[in-house]
Protein backbone atom coordinates (compact mmCIF):
# COMPACT_ATOMS: atom_id res chain seq x y z
CA UNK A 1 0.00 0.00 0.00
CA UNK A 2 1.14 3.86 -0.40
CA UNK A 3 -0.60 6.91 -1.79
CA UNK A 4 -0.89 7.38 -5.71
CA UNK A 5 1.97 9.41 -7.05
CA UNK A 6 -0.94 11.58 -9.04
CA UNK A 7 -3.60 11.71 -6.72
CA UNK A 8 -1.77 11.02 -3.09
CA UNK A 9 -4.55 8.96 -1.73
CA UNK A 10 -4.00 5.77 -0.39
CA UNK A 11 -4.28 2.62 -2.55
CA UNK A 12 -6.64 -0.41 -1.58
CA UNK A 13 -5.99 -3.63 -2.35
CA UNK A 14 -9.61 -5.39 -2.68
CA UNK A 15 -9.64 -8.44 -0.66
CA UNK A 16 -10.84 -11.65 -2.32
CA UNK A 17 -14.12 -12.49 -1.60
CA UNK A 18 -14.18 -16.03 -2.45
CA UNK A 19 -12.10 -18.40 -3.79
CA UNK A 20 -11.33 -19.44 -7.32
CA UNK A 21 -11.92 -22.73 -7.85
CA UNK A 22 -10.11 -24.13 -11.38
CA UNK A 23 -11.99 -27.90 -12.69
CA UNK A 24 -10.18 -30.26 -14.45
CA UNK A 25 -11.93 -31.25 -17.83
CA UNK A 26 -14.46 -33.80 -18.06
CA UNK A 27 -13.07 -37.33 -19.48
CA UNK A 28 -15.01 -36.76 -22.71
CA UNK A 29 -14.01 -33.28 -23.60
CA UNK A 30 -10.39 -33.73 -22.32
CA UNK A 31 -7.51 -32.87 -25.26
CA UNK A 32 -5.56 -35.57 -26.76
CA UNK A 33 -1.97 -35.91 -26.54
CA UNK A 34 -1.57 -34.20 -29.94
CA UNK A 35 -3.42 -30.98 -28.64
CA UNK A 36 -6.96 -31.43 -31.00
CA UNK A 37 -10.46 -32.13 -29.03
CA UNK A 38 -11.05 -35.95 -29.37
CA UNK A 39 -14.62 -36.56 -31.26
CA UNK A 40 -16.32 -39.85 -30.65
CA UNK A 41 -17.04 -41.43 -33.44
CA UNK A 42 -20.87 -41.78 -35.13
CA UNK A 43 -21.61 -45.56 -35.54
CA UNK A 44 -22.86 -46.52 -38.69
CA UNK A 45 -25.93 -49.09 -38.21
CA UNK A 46 -26.61 -50.57 -41.67
CA UNK A 47 -30.60 -52.29 -41.48
CA UNK A 48 -30.47 -55.63 -42.81
CA UNK A 49 -33.34 -58.16 -43.11
CA UNK A 50 -33.74 -60.84 -40.63
CA UNK A 51 -34.32 -64.36 -41.43
CA UNK A 52 -37.54 -63.61 -39.65
CA UNK A 53 -38.21 -60.99 -42.12
CA UNK A 54 -36.51 -62.67 -45.43
CA UNK A 55 -39.19 -65.78 -44.66
CA UNK A 56 -41.92 -63.99 -44.49
CA UNK A 57 -41.67 -62.47 -47.74
CA UNK A 58 -40.74 -65.54 -49.55
CA UNK A 59 -43.92 -67.03 -47.81
CA UNK A 60 -46.07 -63.87 -49.17
CA UNK A 61 -44.19 -64.36 -52.78
CA UNK A 62 -45.42 -67.86 -52.90
CA UNK A 63 -49.25 -67.10 -51.68
CA UNK A 64 -49.24 -64.31 -54.51
CA UNK A 65 -48.26 -66.82 -57.07
CA UNK A 66 -50.72 -69.36 -56.15
CA UNK A 67 -53.23 -66.81 -55.66
CA UNK A 68 -53.07 -65.50 -59.21
CA UNK A 69 -52.79 -69.46 -60.28
CA UNK A 70 -56.45 -70.15 -58.18
CA UNK A 71 -57.63 -66.50 -59.55
CA UNK A 72 -56.50 -67.58 -63.33
CA UNK A 73 -58.60 -70.79 -62.52
CA UNK A 74 -61.55 -69.46 -61.16
CA UNK A 75 -61.84 -66.86 -63.80
CA UNK A 76 -61.51 -69.25 -66.67
CA UNK A 77 -64.42 -68.40 -69.04
CA UNK A 78 -62.89 -70.98 -71.68
CA UNK A 79 -59.98 -73.29 -72.10
CA UNK A 80 -56.93 -70.44 -72.77
CA UNK A 81 -59.54 -67.17 -71.41
CA UNK A 82 -59.39 -66.04 -69.08
CA UNK A 83 -61.56 -63.37 -67.56
CA UNK A 84 -60.68 -61.72 -64.31
CA UNK A 85 -62.75 -58.15 -63.26
CA UNK A 86 -61.55 -55.39 -63.98
CA UNK A 87 -61.68 -54.04 -60.19
CA UNK A 88 -59.48 -57.28 -58.70
CA UNK A 89 -56.97 -56.63 -61.12
CA UNK A 90 -56.38 -52.97 -60.53
CA UNK A 91 -56.63 -53.93 -56.34
CA UNK A 92 -53.93 -56.71 -57.12
CA UNK A 93 -51.88 -53.75 -59.07
CA UNK A 94 -51.95 -51.57 -55.94
CA UNK A 95 -51.51 -54.48 -53.50
CA UNK A 96 -48.53 -55.77 -54.68
CA UNK A 97 -47.02 -52.47 -55.39
CA UNK A 98 -46.94 -51.59 -52.03
CA UNK A 99 -44.86 -54.31 -50.38
CA UNK A 100 -42.46 -54.38 -53.88
CA UNK A 101 -41.96 -50.16 -53.58
CA UNK A 102 -41.08 -50.73 -49.59
CA UNK A 103 -38.64 -53.93 -49.97
CA UNK A 104 -37.18 -52.12 -53.36
CA UNK A 105 -36.40 -49.02 -51.75
CA UNK A 106 -35.03 -50.78 -47.95
CA UNK A 107 -32.44 -52.58 -50.55
CA UNK A 108 -31.81 -50.00 -52.83
CA UNK A 109 -31.98 -47.13 -51.33
CA UNK A 110 -28.39 -44.27 -50.73
CA UNK A 111 -27.13 -46.21 -47.37
CA UNK A 112 -25.17 -42.72 -46.59
CA UNK A 113 -28.77 -40.83 -46.44
CA UNK A 114 -30.68 -40.95 -43.60
CA UNK A 115 -33.85 -43.33 -44.51
CA UNK A 116 -37.03 -42.56 -44.26
CA UNK A 117 -39.28 -44.03 -41.67
CA UNK A 118 -42.51 -43.73 -40.14
CA UNK A 119 -45.54 -42.16 -41.62
CA UNK A 120 -43.63 -40.18 -43.96
CA UNK A 121 -42.07 -43.44 -45.71
CA UNK A 122 -45.79 -44.87 -45.52
CA UNK A 123 -46.99 -41.88 -47.74
CA UNK A 124 -44.09 -42.05 -50.07
CA UNK A 125 -44.72 -46.09 -50.39
CA UNK A 126 -48.46 -45.40 -51.19
CA UNK A 127 -47.75 -43.17 -53.27
CA UNK A 128 -45.44 -44.70 -55.35
CA UNK A 129 -47.53 -47.46 -55.78
CA UNK A 130 -50.69 -46.20 -56.97
CA UNK A 131 -48.57 -44.83 -59.67
CA UNK A 132 -46.74 -47.79 -60.58
CA UNK A 133 -50.23 -49.46 -60.82
CA UNK A 134 -51.56 -46.55 -62.98
CA UNK A 135 -48.99 -47.06 -64.84
CA UNK A 136 -49.77 -50.17 -65.77
CA UNK A 137 -53.12 -49.70 -66.30
CA UNK A 138 -52.16 -46.92 -69.09
CA UNK A 139 -50.27 -49.93 -70.44
CA UNK A 140 -53.60 -52.60 -70.66
CA UNK A 141 -55.49 -49.35 -72.20
CA UNK A 142 -52.93 -48.63 -75.41
CA UNK A 143 -54.64 -51.20 -76.76
CA UNK A 144 -52.58 -53.16 -78.05
CA UNK A 145 -52.60 -56.83 -77.06
CA UNK A 146 -49.08 -58.35 -78.07
CA UNK A 147 -46.92 -55.49 -78.68
CA UNK A 148 -43.97 -56.59 -81.27
CA UNK A 149 -40.61 -56.23 -80.42
CA UNK A 150 -40.25 -52.82 -82.48
CA UNK A 151 -43.37 -51.36 -80.63
CA UNK A 152 -41.56 -52.44 -77.68
CA UNK A 153 -38.47 -50.05 -78.56
CA UNK A 154 -41.13 -47.12 -78.54
CA UNK A 155 -43.43 -48.34 -75.34
CA UNK A 156 -40.16 -49.48 -73.13
CA UNK A 157 -38.77 -46.16 -72.97
CA UNK A 158 -42.07 -44.07 -72.23
CA UNK A 159 -42.82 -46.21 -69.17
CA UNK A 160 -39.17 -46.74 -67.95
CA UNK A 161 -38.85 -43.40 -67.95
CA UNK A 162 -42.09 -42.47 -65.92
CA UNK A 163 -41.35 -45.25 -63.67
CA UNK A 164 -37.91 -44.32 -62.98
CA UNK A 165 -39.37 -40.89 -62.46
CA UNK A 166 -41.48 -41.39 -59.98
CA UNK A 167 -39.09 -43.74 -58.01
CA UNK A 168 -36.64 -40.78 -57.99
CA UNK A 169 -38.88 -38.46 -56.90
CA UNK A 170 -40.50 -40.52 -54.21
CA UNK A 171 -37.12 -41.99 -52.33
CA UNK A 172 -33.98 -39.69 -53.76
CA UNK A 173 -33.01 -42.33 -55.47
CA UNK A 174 -30.40 -42.35 -58.25
CA UNK A 175 -31.49 -42.62 -61.87
CA UNK A 176 -30.46 -45.92 -63.06
CA UNK A 177 -31.58 -47.80 -59.00
CA UNK A 178 -34.53 -45.57 -59.55
CA UNK A 179 -35.27 -47.51 -62.63
CA UNK A 180 -34.47 -50.67 -61.28
CA UNK A 181 -36.92 -49.70 -58.85
CA UNK A 182 -39.50 -49.31 -61.05
CA UNK A 183 -38.68 -52.37 -63.25
CA UNK A 184 -39.04 -54.72 -60.22
CA UNK A 185 -42.22 -54.21 -60.50
CA UNK A 186 -42.95 -54.48 -63.82
CA UNK A 187 -41.54 -58.00 -63.19
CA UNK A 188 -43.21 -59.29 -60.28
CA UNK A 189 -46.63 -57.90 -61.95
CA UNK A 190 -45.62 -59.64 -64.84
CA UNK A 191 -45.08 -62.83 -63.51
CA UNK A 192 -48.42 -62.49 -61.69
CA UNK A 193 -50.00 -61.67 -64.47
CA UNK A 194 -48.59 -64.86 -66.79
CA UNK A 195 -49.35 -67.46 -63.94
CA UNK A 196 -52.83 -66.20 -63.99
CA UNK A 197 -52.74 -66.86 -67.59
CA UNK A 198 -53.77 -63.27 -68.74
CA UNK A 199 -52.16 -62.40 -72.00
CA UNK A 200 -50.21 -60.71 -72.72
CA UNK A 201 -48.53 -60.79 -69.04
CA UNK A 202 -46.63 -57.50 -69.90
Amino acid sequence: TGPCPKCKNPIKIPKASSDVTIHDPTEDTASSDVGHMPIAPIVFKEESFSGITLTLVFTAVVLLFLSAYVSGRIFEVEPGRIDIPILLQAVTAVLVAIPCTNIGYTVMRDKELEPYRGRQLAIRVLICSIAYASLWAMRGMIGIENPEIWQWLFLAPVFLFAGGLTAAVSFDLDWGVAVSHYSLYVVLIGLVRYIAGLQPPF
